[in-house]
């Protein structure tokens, strides 16, 4: 409140006095207002986070499906294309991690497994059928470009994606051959043959 002049009478006091009271209902008002404008900014940045990582797990979830569809469609060999593919994943992988991340896919997280993973690696190898090496050797290729690839980063799963196309569903065979199909004049003509 601003300090009374020394000759104030008491409508100015008042007035003063009035003038303080509707300047701290305006300053309340414009903190409440400031408040609401906050709260509504978080749920808003809160929506756009929860939204964005909705989006996120739909996409990491159709990368899941699409790197088991690869493997469970591979080929028994590779054409050109598939095998420059398989070379790029391969080069730029971390040779850190890789083997790990493909050994644990495949003991599926067994904590009691002390075998290291190149032990679980080349077992996995020993095991499998001669048409089930190229399969193996995308899931080595490929395992660890399933995450969703950083800004800037080459996606080396869309690349397989697209020299690994889905395979296209058999046609239902055709009727069989030699059996004509009747058609309604061939209809008509056999009613009137039999009425007559």
């Amino acid at each position: 409140m601003a300090p009374a002049p020394e000759q104030e009478t008491e409508e100015e006091a008042e007035e003063r006095k009035q003038n303080y009271e509707q300047q701290q209902r305006e300053y309340a008002e414009m903190q409440e207002r400031r408040a609401e404008e906050r709260r509504q900014e978080e749920e808003r940045r809160e929506q756009e986070y929860e939204a964005e990582q909705a989006r996120r797990e739909k996409l990491r979830q159709t990368r899941k499906a699409t790197f088991v569809r690869i493997l469970a469609n591979a080929p028994d060999s590779f054409s050109a294309a598939q095998v420059r593919m398989l070379l790029r994943a391969l080069v730029n992988l971390d040779p850190y991690t890789f083997a790990d991340d493909v050994a644990e896919e495949i003991a599926g997280g067994d904590e009691n497994d002390k075998r290291t993973a190149e032990e679980v690696l080349l077992a996995a190898i020993d095991g499998l059928g001669d048409e089930k090496l190229t399969g193996f050797a995308l899931r080595l290729a490929l395992t660890s470009h399933v995450a969703l690839p950083r800004e800037g980063e080459v996606d080396y799963l869309a690349e397989a994606e697209a020299v690994f196309p889905q395979p296209q569903p058999k046609k239902a065979s055709s009727k069989k051959a030699g059996k004509p199909t009747p058609t309604k004049a061939n209809k008509t003509a056999a009613k009137k043959k039999h009425a007559a």
